[in-house]
């Protein structure tokens, strides 16, 4: 075998095709599991998407990311997997969205474009079982999120000094926060 056929494997030059190969696989893996397959292996691919647009309807911040809802709702669909009563909550649920949504639209819940439509399908479901699990888990997991409390102005608990008269009471602008909190 001539020097020409040869392949140029030294040790710095696979160390770094590997180093290249390891952020494409990374990089590949973060695309496979994008935030709307969170919950693919509990209810699939549509349900997957149907709870992360109603996720997004009950709690709308236009500013944050799905990676915030996904992050929150990926225990909620792993603890289906082992929990045969949730997984047909969030199953019957994801079918009752889109039978409710096909009755009065038309069409599955996660096709309906106007969010106030939406608003309309998930108020005729708030009392039960499964809007409750699902609005309980994305009220503790995002507002009780200290890396999302910048977002939202909120400068974290003060009970531990002595309260927000002695700790950022006039910390944060009323005006502000109104106008972030009304654009929602």
């Amino acid at each position: 075998m001539n020097n020409k056929n040869k392949p140029d494997l030294g040790r710095r030059r696979f160390l770094a095709r590997s180093g290249v190969a390891a952020v494409g696989i990374g990089a590949l893996s973060a695309g496979l599991l994008s935030a709307t397959t969170w919950a693919a292996a509990a209810v699939g691919e549509q349900g997957s998407a149907t709870l992360m647009r109603m996720a997004r309807d009950i709690y709308p911040h236009d500013t944050l990311e799905d990676k915030y809802y996904a992050a929150v709702m990926t225990p909620l669909a792993q603890k289906a997997g082992q929990d045969t009563d949730l997984s047909a909550l969030l199953k019957e649920g994801v079918a009752e969205l889109d039978r409710r949504s096909r009755e009065r639209f038309g069409k599955p819940y996660l096709e309906v474009s106007a969010e106030g439509d939406r608003v309309q399908i998930l108020r005729a479901m708030e009392d039960g079982a499964f809007f409750q699990r699902i609005k309980g888990d994305l009220m503790m997991g995002i507002y009780n999120s200290p890396d999302l409390w910048p977002r939202f102005g909120y400068g974290g608990s003060a009970w531990q000094y002595g309260g927000y008269i002695n700790r950022g009471y006039d910390d944060v602008d009323i005006g502000e926060w109104l106008v972030a909190s009304s654009k929602r």
